[in-house]
């Protein structure tokens, strides 16, 4: 009896959708893969979205599925970082539904150690793209310092692909410039400013309406008088501006003014932390306006907990990113699985180019005969302009494809992974240099929540991490190991 399975297809941009390339190439794979694995897929998702972060549509679609569907036990995917390269949206799937995933190109072991590099696969997925995102920062912020906007244009402009600069949307920079002039005013709140502007007409590119914040956020920023603002660079722009200097400046009066009753501080490590003593949240205060401590709320009543300083609790931080370290000899293990894995796939995309190869023979064999045939006036020339168009088709998308494989074959996955431990290694040095926020952010990545009881720190790690931290703990990698080093627990596979 064949296992039900869903199949989840992913491309990063619409571009690539658009062409084709990643999407039929996966489609083929994972039907190949099914035949051959006696796999029945009820049902495909396709999707052209980032997987960087959670929030996906096909995705969620794809979840309420498996949620209404129990009798569909796994989600088939050409490679695991087509499914996720976020720790959430890979949790949700494989803890929660109790779905297994099913790697096209990736064959991991049915057992412990098989789970384990699937969901290390999927953890350094999301650490080769925080890594990836570190490397293109500077030069997004190069490109920020010669007046140069290094992203998708705002609301109010347009990408120009020749110039590589910013253009003026006729249809919504006038609307943009309104806006402004009328906010500058100090007579209209932003709340009615939102139903102004949708009254208006002004919209996203996608047709989205612009809430509160979006406005506020569209207000505060300087593009639109010609400064371009990219992390901690300020530089002129080299686009036209929307707004007049004067303009813009008026607006930042506004809002300052009205938003001033409002600021509140940014407490980093508030909604990460619990009470050991009573199970109640940690919160923050900020005293003198200079220092942050972080406290129980005490809402069971009094509690022993005692204050305790954000840089000092920061410290007792560290050792949690310590703990998901990977010993070199189990990363060296992992990284010759990886390695072997990307054998077999190159194999497998050989024997697919192959494939695609033979079935360009057989058709252009086949048009060159049609064309005889034409000629000597055993085909009509109506029968002969239908073949024709049909096989020219099918050719381009055979082109399509070999070329989207060729682009395969040029990445690796091993090379990624040894990249990803690379970073983990230095993860504790880079969480000493980072701000209050940014330490937050690593930790949650790391963790559902810690308990802080005194001053001892015990940390609830999110998978695979807490697999990561028992083997740091006791040192035992490899639960029921056989002579090969393989656990043998007959668990399913990932």
């Amino acid at each position: 009896m064949s296992r039900k399975v869903v199949a989840y297809i992913r491309v990063s941009t619409e571009e690539q959708a658009s062409h084709g390339y990643s999407i039929d190439v996966q489609k083929e794979f994972l039907q190949d893969y099914a035949k051959g694995h006696k796999l029945k897929v009820v049902r495909q998702f396709v999707e052209s979205e980032s997987a960087y972060k959670p929030g996906r549509p096909e995705y969620a679609k794809m979840l309420s599925y498996l949620a209404e569907h129990r009798t569909v036990t796994a989600v088939l995917c050409y490679k695991v970082d087509r499914l996720s390269r976020n720790i959430t949206d890979y949790a949700h799937l494989v803890e929660e539904l109790g779905v297994d995933v099913l790697s096209a190109t990736e064959q991991f072991p049915s057992n412990a150690s098989g789970r384990l590099m699937g969901d290390m696969q999927a953890a350094y997925s999301r650490y080769y793209s925080a890594q990836l995102s570190e490397r293109v920062k500077p030069a997004m912020e190069k490109k920020a310092r010669q007046g140069i906007y290094p992203s998708f244009a705002p609301v109010g402009y347009l990408n120009d692909r020749e110039t590589k600069t910013l253009t003026v949307d006729p249809e919504r920079a006038p609307m943009i410039r309104e806006l402004f002039e009328r906010y500058a005013q100090g007579e209209i709140s932003l709340r009615a400013l939102v139903i102004w502007a949708k009254k208006r007409g002004l919209r996203t590119r996608q047709g989205g309406v612009l809430a509160r914040a979006a406005l506020h956020k569209l207000l505060t920023n300087p593009i639109y008088c010609g400064v371009v603002r990219w992390g901690s660079v300020t530089a002129p722009g080299i686009h036209e501006p929307i707004v007049p200097r004067h303009v813009f400046d008026r607006v930042q009066d506004v809002l300052h003014g009205r938003g001033r009753s409002q600021t509140k501080h940014r407490f980093a490590f508030r909604g990460l932390l619990r009470c050991g003593h009573c199970g109640c949240q940690i919160t923050a205060t900020l005293a003198k306006g200079r220092y942050t401590y972080y406290h129980c709320t005490q809402g069971k009543g009094k509690c022993s907990q005692p204050y305790v300083r954000e840089d000092r609790l920061a410290q007792r931080l560290a050792p949690v990113v310590d703990g998901v370290q990977v010993p070199e000899d189990v990363a060296a293990q992992l990284i010759e699985a990886i390695r072997k894995n990307e054998k077999r796939r190159t194999a497998t995309l050989d024997s697919r180019l192959k494939t695609l190869r033979q079935e360009i023979q057989r058709l252009t064999s086949l048009r060159d005969k049609a064309y005889v045939d034409k000629a000597t006036g055993v085909l009509t020339e109506q029968r002969w302009a239908s073949l024709d168009s049909q096989w020219a088709s099918r050719l381009d998308e055979l082109e399509k494809q070999i070329q989207s494989i060729q682009e395969a074959q040029r990445s690796t996955g091993t090379d990624d992974a040894r990249e990803a431990f690379e970073l983990l290694k230095r993860a504790g040095e880079l969480y000493s240099q980072q701000t209050p926020q940014e330490q937050a952010e690593a930790l949650r990545m790391l963790v559902s929540n810690c308990e802080l009881r005194g001053a001892k720190i015990v940390p609830h790690y999110r998978k695979p991490f807490d697999l990561v931290a028992v083997g740091n703990e006791t040192g035992y990698w490899y639960p029921q190991e056989d002579s090969n080093r393989v656990p043998s627990d007959g668990g399913s596979g990932s």
